[in-house]
């Protein structure tokens, strides 16, 4: 209870109001609904929703997943959404909130495998580097963040839905969820899902887009050594709800900054 007061003692700091209905997909044939947590397993389960559409591999693998998806899963408006809360078996998945932002500037800013991430990289490059001609950084990446969240009067949840908050994207304080999915823990909890749903067999485990090539600890060097600690302050304050609600810490990432200071 300590916990919770907490967290809702931080809410009205940076926390939505209301519902998201746009990060929702609700398959009433399975009475199953799915807030999306961009850079948490998606395309995986993209996969299985669309999948379950009866769109091919090749559309699946190939078309944007969110547009295929909302054909077939048209999006709920409030009421309705939390009358399907209500009725269905909700869930989402989750992961270290500064994994994720790793996970989001290699995938997004760093792999240039999607052209309009790549025009975001090299704006985001030339605002901290107007004379330069080199790529972006994790330093710049950081900045860029700080930067729009001041810009918008300390609301996070303008930023790019992949390194948005969970908070704001699936208002947890405000869903009701039967299942929290950790990507540290998956397996183990999408068998609970699974048995929990009468699923098994229909669902597909696919991993997709979940190589990383370099051991966590070496990232977290890598990318958070190149910080100040006054930017990894306003970094946490930014993903301080998350950090909270899911149980996770931010030391093993202090420590870096704070070493180099």
């Amino acid at each position: 209870m300590h916990h919770r007061n907490r967290v809702l003692n931080l809410l009205p700091l940076v926390a939505d109001t209301n519902l998201q209905p746009a990060f929702y997909l609700h398959s009433k044939n399975h009475s199953l609904l799915y807030c999306l947590v961009f850079k948490a397993a998606t395309s995986s389960w993209f996969y299985n929703f669309n999948s379950w559409a009866g769109y091919t591999d090749y559309e699946i693998m190939n078309v944007d997943n969110l547009l295929l998806a909302r054909q077939f899963y048209p999006k709920e408006n409030r009421i309705t959404l939390m009358n399907s809360m209500e009725n269905s078996f909700s869930f989402i998945i989750v992961r270290h909130p500064f994994e994720r932002l790793i996970s989001a500037f290699e995938d997004r800013l760093v792999s240039m495998k999607n052209a309009y991430y790549s025009r975001v990289s090299r704006a985001i490059y030339r605002r901290y580097h107007p004379s330069g001609n080199g790529v972006i950084s994790f330093r710049d990446f950081v900045q860029y963040i700080l930067d729009e969240v001041q810009y918008n009067n300390n609301n996070t949840s303008a930023l790019d839905i992949h390194w948005c908050p969970v908070n704001n994207l699936c208002t947890p304080c405000l869903a009701r969820y039967d299942l929290i999915v950790k990507m540290e823990t998956y397996e183990r909890d999408i068998r609970l899902l699974l048995k929990a749903t009468r699923l098994e067999g229909k669902v597909k485990l696919v991993h997709i887009n979940h190589a990383r090539k370099e051991a966590l600890d070496k990232l977290i060097q890598k990318y958070f050594s190149q910080i100040t600690e006054e930017q990894m302050d306003k970094l946490y304050s930014i993903y301080q709800i998350d950090f909270e609600l899911f149980g996770y810490s931010a030391e093993n990432y202090f420590q870096v900054t704070k070493a180099l200071t």
